[in-house]
């Protein structure tokens, strides 16, 4: 942070985000007390924490064993001597700080170090010797020590006069020779804190003393704007740049300057204002703790804001105007930049001087701004005449072709009067801008637009769509702070039905699923009939909420809306939409036969809307019809025109259905590529509740492949965010994982009372899962006794399967005849046409499972010898897919049929890492990549636990004992 000239740094909180930098500075200290010297430099720009470095290393040193004068009171100094000799001067720390008057006890076997201060000021940068006569005054005294020849040229300095070009070698000489004597006894801490104010002279001088000190017990710690001269002079110095702080940093910051814990959304606002500058966010910070909400731009009494205002003031009016040009033109070309200027009457050499300001820089040949602080420091200030100047320039020298939508902008900012043509223009580029996948660009125009417009419905309505823009571009804190900038009952009903889509949507994705569904479905009514698609999506992101939440009576009620509002001249998307709710509704009614009808039309319309959400809804209808492979497809067409359309926030949506019909054909490796990549995008976008079903996800494909551990840990994982937001749809997911690794451990009555369980957020039996699970439902019951009930979930699972005509629902259907059939005929007759099935729809591991189960039947009927045949297959099969579990059991199964069977996988070679486990698989090569146990596990979503318990089963699998062993069987 800024240092001020005669002012204590106080500094009550912890240093966040900058350990690095803290242990560069540790590292300078220590070595002065090694007898090693050192210079450090921390650059960077106003309010990154300089000061606050210099301070806390100042007082780490005193408080190890600092002593309040240098070296001690040399014997032929004057009274009074060793009271002032150590004291710091220019703002540094007053009596009882442990580096000023008196002396403070060193600690315990820590060598004592005397620390100077100074901070250096603007006002006397430009006089010459003017820093070296501060950086002298606590060492004065020492001068007495020195031989007269290199007393003289110190004491002219102390005298006020300061060296000339012939005698600066010798006055660097005299100074270091001081600094020896001043050290000799005690070492020596100097912290020079804004030393880009240090004149010419003192600079060079002190640069010469850092690059020849290294063999004295002295560290330099200096602190000055990046890019200042002080960089240039202190070659050699070790240089720190003090970046803006990550984003979690900031969230400390902001935390630990309030009170109470402030509102995650202020805090996240506040974040995003300051740009990770640390003294932006303790201003912020302030208002927060205040109880008021984060401002526009950092509040009026700001320091850093006072900073921004008089360095743009020292400007010409030039370079004035070539900052002003910056702030309105939002990554300006150069060239336009220049020709603007110069009808502001700004030369070439304007840019240059702004540039060399630090208020804006050139960035892929762009003129822009320096950071959000800046930005919004600047804006705040900027006279009306200045800014309307700027876009008068730019708005006649931007081409409308080229650039369509900033020229739009700086038209209707430029205009003397409202302008309905104009505004139109702006409305036609920014869905320009939309369709050309840039909406981060087209939500920038709209917040420009807003801010100069007089008419406040236009604003309202340009910042509701800037927000859902910015919502589609992933910005979702961004979006929640354009929507708190509009009053919810203010705008014209269009506006207001918009701002409660966008309210709702981001809700659903990462808030509660039930207050979404009460925002979504307010929006439908809200939007005006002439809005039929914004209102038919409101509708069907409503329907999402209530089945997320597990409130079907509330999705039928949707559903009973969409059939009253349907129409002949509705146009394709509606039409998609009126489809989906019909279809889906009368799958969870069991009437499969009309949601065929339907979802089937819904599949066919996504080919003629062509658009990211509709192909996401059309891929969820092919897998409710059980056609994996089109949903599959479908599936990743929709990612694809996601990022196409620049639409971040839908990619996530997509990977579910991605991973799912991965799942259902078997490909396990491709569906937990699509989970895992689903959650990093979730977790990075902040959407909690798709992070949460890419979890479930997860758990479902590793209960499947009988890794209880894997599934248990995801399921742990998402236990909190499930039960905080009552997620009921990823509760019964978690309720149908947790059967499944049941069953295949041989606890059937435990699984049957997981079902049991499987009920939603709303206290209704989740009606989507339950038809999904109803396979491993059947085969709980029937391992329990449990017939009636076994034959009754059938019944709905089978008229599903015929219905869709899926292959493979139809042979999970004939599977679970074989399973409930009283004779051996009817049995085998079920499982060889389950067999058929499963070859035609290419499900190795289903059929797998289905191998054993006859097996398991024929050898109750004593045909062993036919039972061994399907278990040595089906014993491949898992062996391959890395079932280990299922193996076990099919082993088993072949000792029981008479058959001796070997080891579950041979030890080494290539052979044995053909046969590890798809997760074996994915460690060993993270392994090999070397990856730490900790980094394996964050990037399979597992613990640390889970991936030592895999390790060990690995190094068994393959005989090997180490990680390095490992390594070299793999490669």
């Amino acid at each position: 942070m800024m240092a001020e000239p005669g002012r204590r740094a106080v500094l009550p909180h912890p240093l966040h985000g900058r350990d690095a930098e803290r242990a560069l500075l540790a590292d300078a200290v220590s070595g002065a007390r090694a007898g090693r010297g050192t210079a450090v430099l921390l650059a960077g720009a106003p309010g990154t924490g300089r000061s606050a470095l210099l301070a806390e290393a100042a007082r780490a040193a005193a408080a190890e064993g600092a002593s309040g004068t240098p070296g001690g009171t040399p014997p032929d100094a004057p009274a009074g001597a060793g009271s002032r000799a150590g004291a710091v001067t220019g703002g540094g720390p007053g009596p009882g700080d442990g580096t000023a008057n008196g002396r403070a006890a060193p600690a315990p076997g820590a060598a004592r170090l005397t620390v100077c201060r100074t901070a250096c000021a603007e006002s006397e940068a430009l006089v010459p010797a003017a820093g070296l006569h501060r950086l002298l005054m606590p060492l004065g005294a020492w001068t007495q020590r020195l031989p007269a020849a290199q007393t003289r040229p110190l004491e002219r300095v102390l005298a006020g006069r300061p060296p000339s070009a012939r005698e600066s070698f010798a006055t660097g000489v005299a100074l270091l020779r001081l600094l020896a004597a001043a050290s000799a006894e005690c070492p020596l801490l100097w912290c020079v804190d804004d030393a880009q104010w240090l004149d010419e002279t003192s600079l060079r001088l002190l640069g010469f003393v850092a690059r020849r000190s290294a063999a004295l017990p002295v560290a330099f710690l200096l602190a000055a704007d990046e890019g200042a001269a002080a960089e240039r002079e202190l070659d050699g110095a070790g240089v720190a740049r003090l970046a803006p702080l990550d984003r979690a940093a900031a969230l400390r910051v902001v935390a630990d300057r309030c009170r109470a814990e402030p509102a995650p959304e202020a805090a996240a606002e506040a974040v995003d204002l300051a740009g990770g500058n640390p003294l932006a966010l303790v201003e912020l910070a302030a208002v927060l703790d205040g109880g008021g909400t984060p401002p526009l731009a950092l509040p009026p009494g700001s320091r850093l804001r006072a900073h921004y205002r008089q360095r743009l003031a020292a400007l010409t009016p030039g370079a004035r105007a070539v900052v002003c040009l910056g702030l309105v033109g939002d990554r300006l070309q150069v060239r336009a930049a220049l020709a603007a200027a110069a009808r502001l009457g700004a030369g070439p050499e304007a840019l240059d001087e702004a540039l060399g300001s630090g208020l804006v820089t050139v960035d892929s040949g762009a003129v822009t701004v320096a950071g959000p602080p800046v930005r919004g420091c600047l804006s705040a200030d900027l006279a009306f005449a200045d800014r309307q100047a700027a876009h008068t320039a730019l708005a006649g020298v931007l081409d409308r072709a080229s650039a369509r939508l900033p020229a739009a902008v700086h038209r209707l900012a430029a205009a003397e009067r409202p302008s309905r043509r104009l505004a139109g223009e702006l409305d036609a580029a920014a869905a320009a801008a939309r369709e050309a996948g840039e909406p981060r660009a087209a939500a920038s125009a709209l917040e420009r637009a807003a801010e100069v417009t007089v008419r406040t419905d236009a604003r309202a309505r340009w910042l509701v769509a800037a927000a859902a823009d910015r919502l589609l571009a992933g910005e979702s804190a961004r979006a929640r702070d354009l929507l708190r900038r509009v009053l919810p009952h203010g705008p014209a009903p269009a506006t207001r039905a918009l701002r409660m889509l966008v309210r709702g949507e981001m809700e659903l994705r990462e808030g509660v699923p039930a207050r979404a569904y009460r925002d979504l479905s307010a929006a439908v009514t809200a939007f005006p009939p002439s809005q039929r698609e914004p209102a038919a999506r409101a509708l069907m992101l409503a329907g999402e909420a209530g089945c997320l939440a597990g409130d079907f009576a509330g999705y039928f009620s949707l559903a009973e809306r969409a059939r009253r509002l349907r129409t002949d001249d509705d146009p394709p998307a509606v039409r998609l939409i009126h489809d989906h709710f019909a279809g889906m509704a009368a799958t969870f009614r069991g009437n499969h036969d009309e949601a065929s009808r339907s979802l089937r039309q819904v599949v066919r319309l996504a080919a003629a809307v062509r658009e990211p959400e509709a192909t996401c809804w059309a891929s969820q209808a092919a897998y409710t019809l059980g056609d994996a492979d089109r949903a599959h497809r479908l599936a990743v067409s929709s990612v694809q025109q996601a990022q196409e359309l620049g639409a971040v926030s839908l990619v996530p949506g997509a990977l579910v259905y991605q991973a799912l019909s991965a799942l259902m054909l078997d490909r396990y490796a491709a569906a937990e590529t699509a989970a895992l990549d689903g959650l990093r995008l979730a977790g990075s976008l902040g959407q909690r509740n798709l992070a949460v079903d890419h979890l479930a996800v997860l758990g479902l494909l590793a209960a499947l492949q009988g890794d209880g551990t894997s599934a248990a840990v995801r399921l742990r994982t998402a236990a909190h965010e499930v039960a905080s937001r009552e997620l009921g749809r990823p509760s019964a997911f978690g309720c149908w994982v947790a059967a499944c690794v049941d069953l295949v451990e041989d606890r059937p009555a435990d699984a049957l009372d997981r079902f049991r369980h499987m009920t939603a957020g709303a206290g209704q039996i989740n009606l989507a899962i339950r038809g999904l699970a109803a396979p491993h439902f059947v085969e709980a019951a029937v391992r329990c006794g449990r017939h009636t009930k076994a034959a009754g979930a059938l019944r709905g699972f089978e008229h599903w399967a015929v219905a869709s005509g899926s292959t493979t629902r139809r042979a999970l259907a004939h599977r679970c005849h074989g399973l409930l059939a009283d004779g051996h005929a009817a049995a085998e007759e079920h499982f060889r046409e389950a067999l058929l099935l499963h070859a035609a729809g290419d499900t190795a591991l289903e059929r797998a499972k289905t191998e054993l189960f006859f097996a398991h039947r024929l050898r109750r009927a004593r045909r062993p010898g036919a039972a061994r045949g399907l278990l040595r297959e089906a014993l491949g099969i898992f062996r391959q897919a890395g079932a280990r579990a299922w193996a076990e059991r099919a082993t088993a199964e072949l000792r029981a049929a008479g058959d001796s069977v070997g080891p579950l996988a041979p030890r080494g070679g290539t052979r044995a890492t053909a046969e590890l486990t798809a997760q074996q698989a994915r460690i060993c090569d993270l392994v090999a990549q070397g990856a730490t146990n900790r980094e394996i596990a964050d990037l399979l979503v597992l613990s640390t636990r889970t991936v030592e318990y895999h390790l060990r089963n690995i190094f068994v699998r393959l005989g090997v004992r180490s990680r390095v062993e490992l390594v070299s069987v793999i490669r």
